[in-house]
């Protein structure tokens, strides 16, 4: 009996080691992304229409920018950005809210075409169509993290706590 205890405390350890809580940052606060970038998210903020396009809940528009800390010229994998509500449900990126938008202000066009000069911050904007709520933003370097729960796997996962104006 004490064996089947010890062989399935080691097994729970092992499962719990591989999980990690993933600090929380707040807007504004700028973070290393990846190891030679960093990234900030700005301001948030509620809206129910971006040029012609009207959402179909709300529109959360997240402002960001990012710089390259490299000494020549880098691309980047545009991140991938997840909403999660306090009720554990999950929202991608909008293309309504983007389209509206246009390129100019689309932060994830902008990294698709754009090459980073070093030190010179990359602007825009990431929309979701979501019911007006409290968020935390997700962000995965590349591909898509594990988002539910408290619990996070995965390398370059980074949390973000979203107070919308509005």
């Amino acid at each position: 009996m004490k064996l089947l205890f010890l062989v399935n405390l080691i097994f729970v350890g092992c499962a719990t080691m591989a999980r990690h809580e993933i600090p929380t940052y707040s807007q504004g606060q700028e973070v290393s992304y990846k190891e030679d970038f960093k990234l900030k998210i700005g301001e948030a903020y509620w809206t129910n229409q971006i040029n012609y396009q009207i959402a179909d809940a709300n529109f959360l528009v997240v402002d960001m920018s990012i710089i390259s800390m490299r000494k020549q010229t880098a691309t980047l994998t545009p991140p991938v950005f997840t909403l999660v509500n306090e009720q554990g449900y999950e929202y991608e990126v909008s293309d309504r809210g983007i389209a509206g938008g246009g390129p100019d202000d689309n932060f994830i066009y902008k990294l698709t075409v754009d090459r980073l000069s070093p030190l010179v911050p990359i602007k825009g904007k990431v929309v979701f169509d979501v019911p007006k709520g409290n968020y935390i933003m997700i962000v995965s370097a590349g591909e898509k993290g594990e988002a539910r729960g408290k619990i996070y796997r995965g390398k370059d996962l980074y949390k973000f706590k979203l107070l919308p104006v509005n």
